[in-house]
């Protein structure tokens, strides 16, 4: 069984072999707000600067901008909570079925206070991917019907799952982090971040995405 990437700020390579994602860090304290407040919004899109990823050095945990990087760069985030289900569509540059693995990690936060990590999981052998959800507090897992899929053709990872996974909310704010594998550092895009991303600063939070009516 999996267990929970959430959303991390290092990528940690084991025995020389590249292991998925593992929580080093956690997420600073506070909001980092991306774009104006939206009343009843079902879905928000957030168009993302192309060349803003960075890389990570396993060893020294160092990053530092790749504006040539074109693989796994965030392009475009489309956020929709609808009446019954809710979806994260991710545009990227370029996917591709090459290297060590590559991935996409969401933090939700509701209204009520419910916090869920997603995780799609992408490894040598397994293009096609898995997916799976914790809670946010303490890891458990949570049990939720998600759907997922990974279009190396238009370069979109898309995941939905039913709104009750996230019991009733009335909103839901999001944070997404597409990334990849090296074979000596990772690569990271804060998909809701025009810019690169530094590891002092918190991964950007996207506005209230209200239930549609």
């Amino acid at each position: 069984m999996r267990t929970p990437t959430r959303i991390s700020t290092v990528f940690i390579k084991r025995g020389g072999r590249l292991t998925r994602p593992l929580l080093v860090a956690a997420l600073a304290a506070g909001l980092v707000v991306a774009g104006s407040s939206a009343a009843q919004a079902q879905s928000i899109t957030d168009t993302d600067t192309a060349g803003d990823m960075v890389r990570i050095d396993y060893e020294t945990e160092e990053t530092r901008p790749t504006p040539n990087q074109v693989r796994n760069d965030v392009l475009r985030t489309n956020m929709t909570h609808g009446a019954r289900r809710i979806s994260i569509r991710v545009k990227y540059a370029e996917l591709q079925r090459v290297g060590y693995g590559l991935g996409q990690s969401v933090q939700m936060v509701t209204n009520e206070g419910v916090r869920r990590n997603l995780d799609v999981f992408v490894e040598q052998g397994d293009w096609a991917g898995s997916v799976g959800m914790w809670r946010g507090r303490d890891g458990g897992e949570v049990r939720c019907a998600i759907r997922h899929s990974i279009d190396y053709t238009n370069n979109v990872i898309a995941i939905s799952f039913p709104r009750q996974c996230v019991s009733s909310p009335r909103w839901v704010k999001f944070r997404v982090l597409g990334y990849r594998y090296g074979e000596s550092g990772g690569y990271l895009d804060d998909a809701l971040r025009d810019g690169p991303l530094s590891l002092s600063e918190n991964y950007a939070q996207s506005r209230r995405v209200y239930r549609a009516s």
